[in-house]
């Protein structure tokens, strides 16, 4: 009885921390639950999953066939629903880009399409098949949707910016708790006039494009790898634009942006990240 008590002690204490190491991945996770799926704005991922009802006019095995096809149909449904609801700026969603042009509704479509199974398919008692998967909004999607960039960066190069390696950061974190900030694909840092400091105008189409924009977190420790050692630390004031996507930032801190070439250059690399709540 004495080992039996052990035994179940050690068993509840292994799950307790594996539940721990699970809720310790998930953390600093910034997922945006919508029709159909989610958003995971901390890696730029959708999700959804698929559900397959099988044909009851087929043989048992090729119902099971059919439902797993019902399930990835469903599946890109799902998808395309919430690629179409995600902001793309503080004043547009995706579907108003896709609507306007059949290039970038095309793109989109048949990257949706080429969907990543997240594990195996589940095949309940009644024959139904649920279908987890996932597509990256970096890449393809976002080369295809984000706005015209780099125009500032281009007026830039033509003023005597200098160099100040002492007065520099080699990346930038915005603390935007509290403001009720939307998330965005091309969200923008506005000044308090309304001029934008920092947005799709200030980087380097094929680095937007890979990394996206800025990066959502909950925990600076997320940040690392993308602001460096160094970052700026920002305070935002308030969420600006009809989707509430953008941030208004104080005047001595947009000034601080440009002020030197190397803060220019992180800006251009899209080394910024946005702490939320």
């Amino acid at each position: 009885m004495y080992f039996g008590k052990k035994l179940l002690k050690a068993t509840v204490l292994v799950v307790l921390l594996f539940t721990v190491v699970v809720f310790a991945q998930d953390e600093g996770k910034v997922i945006q639950n919508m029709a159909g799926g989610s958003v995971d704005w901390s890696d730029q991922t959708i999700m959804a999953t698929g559900i397959g009802t099988p044909n009851p006019k087929l043989s048992p095995a090729q119902q099971r066939t059919s439902a797993l096809t019902a399930a990835r149909i469903d599946a890109y449904r799902r998808l395309l629903e919430i690629i179409k609801g995600v902001n793309l700026t503080a004043e547009t969603v995706v579907n108003n880009s896709m609507v306007e042009s059949d290039v970038i509704r095309m793109t989109v479509e048949g990257t949706l399409r080429g969907f990543r199974q997240v594990g195996p398919p589940r095949y309940m008692d009644d024959g139904t098949v649920e279908l987890d998967v996932e597509v990256s909004l970096s890449g393809k999607i976002l080369g295809a949707v984000l706005p015209p960039t780099g125009s500032k960066q281009n007026e830039m190069e033509s003023k005597d910016i200098p160099s100040n390696p002492s007065g520099s950061y080699t990346g930038m974190i915005v603390d935007c708790r509290g403001l009720g900030v939307q998330y965005a694909l091309a969200p923008r840092l506005l000044d308090e006039s309304g001029e934008e400091v920092y947005g799709p105008d200030w980087v380097d189409r094929d680095v937007a494009t890979e990394k996206g924009i800025v990066q959502y977190g909950t925990d600076e420790s997320q940040f690392k790898d993308r602001v460096g050692d160094n970052p700026f630390r920002v305070k935002g004031l308030r969420a600006a634009g009809t989707n509430n996507c953008d941030v208004v930032i104080s005047n001595a801190d947009a000034t601080v942006l440009s002020s030197t070439d190397e803060n220019l250059k992180f800006m251009d690399q899209c080394k910024v990240a946005f702490l939320v709540d």
